[in-house]
């Protein structure tokens, strides 16, 4: 009798559990979908947005009534300051100070509080204008922010909209990001590492496969409908003399890792600073817009948006008192952009000013030995993502993404180490970074 108990019990829990098993497989299938339509959403995006950016650019910069040579030179100074006037009408007109935080903060914020909807659709829109507006009028800013930003609210509609948990919300918040940064960057692995390694704090490699398959969906949507290129196309041989000279790479590790604290500071300081004037905040971006415009009109290579300056920088076009020049222009162009309410990301300001002094370093060490490195160019494409690896706290996606973005695996062995190195050095420095938050901040205890 008690056998057949045993036995009628033990059916029972195979029948349960088989229930419990084609639940998850068909729950399991619903994400997997979703991750693809999101893909496909984000990769669309991610081309729409470049081409506004492209459009916006071509109007202030490019197009035939500005190109009157009485009025080449002037463009470089006003331009940025219309862009900036432009930005803080929009802050006056639609924005309270309630809807201060964009990018990779407010992701980060929408994480935390999952139930609050921080990222409404009205919002967005109003933020990837004017991001739109600040980089194509010439102000110092990036890309990856924003696009942050509108895949991470693509997936938080799209799980709003179904009622999902908070854990599958996050998920489809992690799968609009990774797609967003893959569509725009051509770069699917460093998207998927960049949303596990620092929006995801390393401890939810169980959202590895939706996340990769929006990522790798949005870049075959991107790749079928504009072509198949490296986002950065930069001529030259790199690599290493031998291993020696992996030493000055841990040097330019540590030495960008203190670059890295002091770039984020230097936004931190003007945004904490500028409040301090008296005015309308209105005229905030004005007030930033006019110092980088001061700055462009004699150092026009900062207004390079579309990586034209990057490049001749790691090609080695430029001598030791322009990088220099370059170096600090562009720190202090960002910092005033960011800091004074300009909208836009930190990445590419950042992977320029890391070329730059990158370029400065290897230049000395050419003077000093010039036997013991491989050239002058390496050390600037390896100090595009270190300077990455500096002010996020993410070695291993700033690795990939270099190595992504230029398709250029020859520096492997340098970009890792100076990386890991200058991730540490910012650590030991600040203590904290643009990214870093503890997993208590982002996942409480609820499914």
């Amino acid at each position: 009798m008690k056998e057949k108990e045993d036995g009628e019990m033990y059916n029972y829990f195979s029948k349960l559990n088989k229930i419990i098993g084609d639940e998850r497989r068909y729950e399991n299938l619903v994400m997997m979908l979703l991750a693809l339509f999101i893909g496909i959403i984000t990769g669309a995006t991610a081309i729409a947005f470049n081409k506004l950016v492209d459009i916006f650019r071509y109007i202030f910069f490019e197009s035939s009534f500005l190109k009157f040579n009485t009025f080449v030179k002037l463009r470089l100074f006003f331009t940025p300051i219309i862009g900036g006037s432009i930005i803080g009408i929009i802050n006056k007109l639609f924005l309270d100070k309630k809807d201060e935080g964009f990018g990779v903060a407010r992701v980060f914020q929408e994480l935390k509080h999952i139930n609050k909807f921080l990222m409404k659709p009205r919002l967005v829109f109003i933020k990837i204008t004017q991001t739109i507006i600040t980089l194509g009028s010439g102000l110092s800013a990036g890309r990856q922010g924003p696009i942050i930003h509108l895949g991470g609210a693509i997936g938080s509609v799209i799980g709003y909209k179904f009622n999902f948990t908070k854990r599958k919300l996050r998920i489809l918040i992690g799968c609009g990001v990774a797609g967003s940064i893959a569509g725009v960057f051509n770069a699917p692995i460093a998207a998927s590492l960049f949303v596990l390694e620092i929006l995801m704090n390393k401890e939810c490699l169980e959202y590895f496969a939706p996340i990769v398959i929006s990522s790798i969906t949005s870049v075959i949507i991107t790749r079928i409908l504009i072509g198949d290129t490296a986002f950065l196309e930069i001529k030259g041989h790199f690599g290493l003399v031998n291993y020696k000279e992996l030493i000055f790479y841990i040097i330019l590790g540590i030495l960008l890792g203190i670059v890295g604290v002091f770039y984020m500071k230097s936004i931190d300081y003007v945004k904490e600073n500028i409040r301090k004037i008296k005015v309308s905040s209105v005229f905030y971006p004005i007030i930033g817009a006019f110092g980088v415009a001061i700055i462009g009109y004699f150092l026009p290579q900062i207004f390079d948006i579309e990586y034209g300056t990057i490049n001749k920088i790691v090609e080695g076009n430029f001598g030791l008192r322009l990088l220099i020049l370059l170096f600090l222009g562009k720190i202090f162009a960002t910092a005033l952009t960011i800091g004074s309410g300009g909208v836009g990301g930190v990445f590419v300001p950042g992977i320029y000013i890391g070329a730059a002094f990158g370029g400065i370093f290897g230049i000395i060490l050419n003077n000093l030995i010039p036997f013991a490195i491989f050239n002058i160019n390496t050390y600037s494409l390896v100090g595009m993502g270190t300077m990455f690896s500096a002010f996020a706290n993410a070695p291993i996606t700033a690795t990939i993404i270099l190595l992504e973005l230029t398709d250029n695996y020859t520096i492997i062995l340098p970009i890792l180490l100076s990386c890991a190195v200058s991730s540490v050095t910012t650590q030991l420095i600040a203590q904290r970074t643009i990214y870093n938050v503890t997993i208590e901040d982002i996942y409480d205890k609820e499914a």
